[in-house]
């Protein structure tokens, strides 16, 4: 059955046009092979007379019509048309002729067929030209008949039959015209179209699907467009006949899939679904699935399935790809004992390593795909993102030492290397870092950085020091050089009273000699011998350090204010007695012609909330040329007054020793004020 189907079907061709001209053409020559038949056994039957005539029509026109199909299947289309539409003109022009002209059957309905026959098959064009050839025949065929070569039946006039003809005609072609003529607008709208689709189709990476429930609850594809041969690899025919959607799932996805259809059966629409099937060459594809229910709602059940299918794979193979090197980023930074991260150019983390997670605190989801500034605080996220920005917009390596601070608090030193992520085209797209704690080193360099800078501080004194030893102590001998020289004339001269005034002068140069070499010998020992550090109270000090100078204090009527804050000071005891017995000392000592001298002592806290101790007077004060040498070696501002000259010198030693320091505010004949800082308990 099948092949006698495709016998009497029409020849398909790559030419739409030349595909509809041959279904018209096809089924003409099977009507014409056809009719025949039963009016050759009509004619037989009831015109027995005209049976000659008839078989001479029936075998010409099988003839011909088979003749006509055979160039039809060999693909000569449009000449095996205008031979049919050449044919139908003459059956009819002499079937008319040898009849009753344009009187007879021939001419009034087998010409309007040949119109339409000549317009359908070979176009609009066509259709003209076989009307006015029509016509023509018709007018050669009435003068004819008005001549008497054509028997005239006398049922109606020539003339009227003719004119109705010449309006007849031109209207069934124009009709002819207009119907081709819309049927080949509508042809080539649609075959653009199609060509729209099948481009869309070769570009996108979608497909489109239609299924129907059967009664079974499954659902049966019906339609499928788009992209679906080239994500398949099957024709829709072979896809459905293989067994559909279903028969392609990948096993691993069938339970999501069913998931998807127990939501499509509450009438849900199903977004997004990723589902794995096999392609015909055996791939897996990765779909991403969209799908929309079609529900009866008479019924209030699912009756068929609208969506579109879109192909993921390479989304999917990309993923895949990153997440291996992810993980083997992940392996390689993990293996870094400094903390370690990779960024993107927006400054959000793509990996990072478990020394990275254990100095902020986060875990690795409050990491991935934040910024600096969902991870450290505000200071430090906005230099690391300048950091990168340099390192993103010059391409080069930099290395930096900064502060970061970890989860408790603690601020530290790291030094931080930032190289630019280029790609395959050398494009920048990210940054990568390693931050390497160096705070043991940097504590290393600021101490050596600080001894260097005492060591100098050391030098710069000990080079003031030698000056002022060799310059003090050289007064002394000269003093005594000079009067040995006295003492040689006047002992020769027998003046034994400048003899004896020559020696009390050498004896009091001697003693200020042996003064400075102790407090030289004094200072020296500081730093190297000291008692041990102990925890002492400040006003035990104080008070200690007043009984020692309760002569001078009640002698000069010194008013002292100390305010006890209860302070407990770390160091050496006997050397900090030193500092305050100084201090009070050397304010009693240069109190001027104060008629109400007074001392305070006390302290307070500063801006760190660390205490500062104070020794203040209301003394005659100290020019502010003076105040920059005060505390110099053997630097008085009266000479008239006790002492080396060495006491300040070794109260600032004494502090800075104990890791203090000691600065003063001081107004000419308003006082001075000593400011000191000492380690403290608590």
């Amino acid at each position: 059955m099948g092949n006698l189907l495709r016998f009497f079907r029409a020849p398909v061709f790559e030419d739409e046009e030349k595909t509809r001209q041959a279904f018209l053409l096809n089924i003409i020559l099977w009507l014409l092979i056809i009719v025949p038949v039963p009016y050759l056994i009509f004619v037989l039957w009831t015109v027995p007379e005209l049976s000659t005539r008839a078989w001479i029509q029936a075998i010409a026109g099988e003839i011909l019509n088979l003749t006509l199909l055979f160039l039809l299947r060999r693909g000569y289309v449009r000449t095996a048309a205008l031979i049919q539409s050449i044919a139908f003109w003459l059956f009819f022009t002499v079937t008319a002729i040898t009849a009753y002209g344009v009187q007879d059957e021939a001419y009034i309905i087998g010409y309007p067929l040949v119109i339409l026959i000549a317009g359908l098959l070979l176009g609009p064009h066509f259709s003209v030209m076989a009307t006015v050839l029509c016509l023509l025949t018709g007018l050669g065929m009435l003068l004819a008949q008005f001549g008497g070569l054509i028997n005239n039946p006398q049922i109606r006039s020539p003339q009227l039959t003719w004119i109705i003809s010449l309006v007849f005609f031109p209207v069934i072609a124009t009709l002819q015209y207009l119907t081709v003529r819309t049927l080949r607008d509508a042809i080539q709208r649609a075959r653009r179209s199609e060509e729209k689709y099948k481009l869309i189709s070769k570009v996108s990476t979608d497909y489109v699907f239609e299924s129907r429930i059967d009664e079974n609850g499954v659902a049966q594809t019906v339609w499928l467009g788009g992209a679906f041969e080239k994500m398949t690899g099957y024709t829709p025919e072979e896809y459905i006949d293989a067994g559909g959607w279903n028969a392609h799932i990948h096993p691993e996805d069938a339970e999501k899939d069913a998931r998807d259809m127990e939501t499509l059966f509450k009438n849900q629409n199903v977004l997004a679904s990723e589902i794995r099937t096999i392609a015909k060459n055996g791939e897996i594809r990765w779909e991403r699935v969209f799908a929309h229910p079609v529900w009866d709602a008479e019924k209030n059940q699912l009756v068929g399935i609208i969506g579109a299918v879109q192909d993921i794979t390479e989304q999917k193979e990309a993923e895949e790809r990153a997440q291996k090197t992810l993980l083997q980023q992940a392996a390689i930074l993990n293996n870094i004992p400094d903390m370690a991260w990779l960024k993107d150019l927006a400054n959000r983390y793509i990996a990072v390593n478990e020394q990275f997670l254990n100095i902020s605190g986060k875990t690795e989801e409050e990491v991935i795909g934040k910024t600096d500034n969902d991870v450290w605080e505000q200071p430090y996220a906005d230099y690391y993102r300048m950091d990168d920005l340099e390192v993103i917009h010059t391409g080069k390596r930099k290395t930096v030492e900064e502060r970061q601070r970890d989860r408790y608090g603690r601020e530290y030193w790291v030094e931080t290397t930032k190289t630019p992520i280029r790609n395959d085209h050398g494009e920048v797209v990210g940054t990568t870092g390693i931050a390497r704690d160096i705070t043991e080193r940097k504590r290393a360099e600021l101490e050596r950085e600080r001894l260097i800078s005492e060591l100098g501080a050391k030098n710069a004194e000990l080079e003031r020091f030698t000056y002022t030893v060799s310059h003090d102590l050289k007064a002394p001998l000269v003093t005594i050089n000079g009067f040995i020289g006295y003492i040689e004339r006047d002992g020769l001269a027998g003046n034994f009273e400048s003899f004896q005034n020559d020696l009390a002068r050498i004896r009091q140069a001697v003693k200020k000699m042996q003064t400075l070499l102790n407090d030289l010998l004094e200072l020296s020992r500081i730093g190297r011998m000291m008692n041990e550090p102990v925890e002492a109270e400040f006003s035990a000090i104080v008070r200690d350090a007043l009984s020692m100078l309760d002569g001078p204090i009640s002698a000069r009527k010194v008013q002292i204010e100390f305010h006890d804050e209860g302070h407990k000071v770390i160091g050496d005891r006997t050397r900090l007695l030193e500092v305050v017995q100084n201090l009070v000392e050397n304010a009693i000592k240069f109190m001027g012609n104060q008629p109400n001298p007074g001392i305070k002592i006390g302290s307070f806290r500063d801006e760190h909330e660390k205490p500062v101790f104070f020794v203040q007077d209301n003394g005659m004060g100290i020019e502010p040329q003076y105040q920059d040498r005060i505390f110099g070696l053997f630097n008085k501002l009266d000479p008239s007054t006790e002492g080396s000259g060495i006491g300040l010198a070794l109260v600032k030693r004494i502090i800075e020793f104990h890791d203090g320091a000691i600065w003063l505010d001081s107004q000419p004949g308003k006082g001075t004020t000593f400011f000191f800082t000492l380690p403290v308990s608590g």
